[in-house]
């Protein structure tokens, strides 16, 4: 689709029109491209082999407590409801416990930035992709990875492109005159685009580019608003997929970065302490089959142009219409082209920010949600392979989990009342020691799957001097893991609530909408607190009152209950910016990158300047 150069303001090139075809749901998978050196079948089969016996260990004891005495609806109920909720946490241990093993031992075959070397002559294109977003913020990170780039004398093979939908005017007047600022002043080539008419949104944005200048781009590197890369990463991306003719789209793995709030930074470091290793796991089981996340990856231009098209689903939002988590299904239609699409977990040098508040995170997830659930409409589709269509149904499990949750734990609650209070010193428990010890070891067993793998990522971190002394220090790596761990778990019940909402919103046609996404904070008020998480607080009352007479109930429930009863004052809590330097002058929560900043973390990035229209141009956009 040609732009609109009458009506929208324009920084850009010569044309160089490609073809980007609309792709069918369904068609015949194409001959694979990528060789595969190890057998990725028995990968596959040793990760889900394993998590069916974790399961199956699990069950056991809960199946064993129940029999006793021959089964109620309930405990069928909540039998039912136990084995697909152990399998998700099963499968997420195990695929992490292999992403450790390989890190630990420092085998798998991944590669660092440092491995890759020499230089690619094939021009690349930045486009970073934007909506409404904080202008300053925005061009103060593209301005740190152009001078990053001018650094190593790579400004001429990469151009920045900014590709704007936003539909705020004043907004546009603002993104207007940075991009001419920076198209004066930058060390590559700057170009900026804003669309008149968001067909598709975002996957329709990077669509109109590659329709249009895409056949100028041998590859294309996908920014958010929020993104940050090294030029030792940029540099180290287009040599990689020259090296690998065979593959469509290489996904770094984000870190998060300049995260001010006490929720941000939590979420920040936590992914720093055991996102490789989750990462690692996933990339090892799904090799040359991995996903798009839809930002800080590297695409073969032409590929994609001519493999990642999408179409419209039949219906409407939210199951119909435009396809939401767009990056998912443009990887599985690549892959089902005979194109590769890889992770690679140990490339140093990719960014992006953290949500700065709960509400926040709930406010993105919902979106996440609708777009996940969304593609189970195309697990019938042909050509996409079985593992493509496990994958859809994992993602959407993420959110069906929740509800899932929900459910096993009124189950349980409803078991406990069912047996009624317990006579002075009668035990509340009247099964025999050993399934008393089972239904322990089944306890203990959920917690080590839920938490293991964030002990995995802290052992690797201690276990090396250089990393230790990265993340501050021991203390500091210990302080931080046990900090967050307790963070995760406080917050767990108000996350659990605000995805079963969304999983709810979403079966009952509510559409997500597009938005434009809360970067930064200082911190939430009250009244943000209150709308966001009052029936939170409701229903952790109200189950308190119903566990009141069970001591052992309140006992059992308290971590679920601490959570909800005080959601509003800890949401106002960990959205502060005070109490999160608070916890960063504690040693709490410290990543490398605040220990010792990259170069591309220079204080030109730190520092953004104000854009503003003159109030002449104000006037003219109000």
């Amino acid at each position: 689709m040609p732009y609109d150069h009458a009506t929208t303001p324009h920084i850009l090139p010569p044309p160089a029109t490609l073809a980007m075809p609309t792709q069918p749901v369904s068609q015949p998978a194409q001959a694979r491209r990528w060789h595969e050196y190890t057998p990725m079948w028995l990968r596959r089969t040793g990760l889900f082999a394993a998590t069916f016996l974790l399961t199956f260990a699990a069950f056991m004891a809960p199946y064993d407590l129940f029999a006793g005495e021959g089964f109620t609806w309930i405990e069928v109920a909540a039998l039912v409801l136990f084995g697909p909720l152990f399998i998700g946490i099963s499968c997420w241990f195990c695929s992490a416990l292999a992403g450790f093993f390989l890190l630990a031992t420092r085998r798998g075959g991944f590669f660092k930035v440092e491995d890759i070397h020499g230089a690619s002559h094939k021009r690349t294109a930045l486009l970073a992709v934007v909506r409404n977003e904080d202008v300053a913020a925005v061009y103060a990170r593209l301005r740190a990875m152009d001078n990053a780039l001018a650094r190593k004398g790579l400004s001429s093979q990469f151009d920045f492109f900014v590709l704007s939908d936003t539909n705020k005017e004043l907004v546009a007047a603002q993104e207007g005159l940075a991009a001419a600022n920076a198209a004066a002043s930058s060390h590559s080539a700057f170009y900026y685009r804003r669309r008149a008419i968001n067909h598709g949104r975002k996957s329709g944005n990077v669509a109109d580019w590659v329709r249009n200048f895409g056949g100028a781009y041998e590859y294309m590197i996908v920014l958010d608003a929020d993104s940050l890369m090294s030029a030792e990463l940029l540099q180290a991306l287009p040599v990689y997929m020259d090296a690998r003719p065979d593959l469509g789209v290489l996904q770094t793995i984000p870190m998060g970065m300049a995260g001010e709030t006490l929720f941000a930074r939590h979420m920040q470091f936590g992914i720093r302490l055991y996102g490789r290793v989750a990462s690692a796991g996933v990339a090892w089981w799904t090799g040359a089959e991995g996903l798009f996340w839809g930002h800080n990856a590297i695409l073969r231009t032409r590929a994609f142009a001519a493999n990642a098209g999408l179409p419209r689903l039949e219906g409407a939002p939210p199951f119909g219409g435009e396809i939401l988590s767009h990056d998912v299904i443009e990887s599985m239609f690549m892959r089902r082209a005979g194109w590769g699409v890889e992770m690679a977990p140990l490339l140093e040098g990719s960014y992006e920010q953290c949500p700065p508040t709960l509400v926040d995170e709930a406010i993105r997830d919902r979106r996440w949600c609708q777009g996940n659930l969304q593609h189970l409409g195309l697990m019938r589709a042909q050509g996409l392979g079985w593992l493509a269509k496990v994958q859809i149904a994992m993602a959407a499990m993420v959110y069906f989990a929740a509800p899932l949750w929900l459910a096993f734990l009124s189950a349980g609650i409803a078991l406990r009342l069912e047996q009624g209070a317990p006579e002075p010193g009668e035990p509340w428990f009247s099964g025999s020691a050993e399934q008393l010890l089972e239904l322990h070891w089944s306890i203990v067993l959920t917690v080590v799957m839920l938490f293991g793998p964030k002990v995995m990522g802290a052992l690797l971190i201690l276990t090396r001097p250089e990393e230790r002394r990265a993340f501050g220090g021991g203390f500091a790596v210990i302080a931080g893991l046990l900090g967050e761990l307790v963070m995760s778990a406080v917050l767990a019940p108000m996350r659990m609530l605000f995805t079963c909402r969304a999983v709810a919103e979403t079966l009952l046609g509510y559409d997500s909408g597009w938005n434009s996404q809360r970067r930064s904070a200082d911190a939430a008020p009250w009244s943000e607190a209150w709308r966001a998480c009052w029936w939170h607080t409701a229903i952790g009352v109200f189950v308190l009152a119903l566990a009141a007479p069970y001591s052992d109930l309140v006992i059992w429930t308290a971590p679920i209950l601490f959570g909800l009863v005080f959601s509003v004052p800890l949401t106002v809590l960990t959205s502060s910016t005070q109490a999160g330097m608070l916890a960063a002058s504690a040693g709490v929560f410290l990543t490398p990158e605040e220990v010792a900043p990259p170069a591309v973390m220079a204080a030109d990035a730190a520092r953004p300047e104000t854009v503003a229209p003159t109030p002449e141009q104000a006037a003219s956009y109000a």
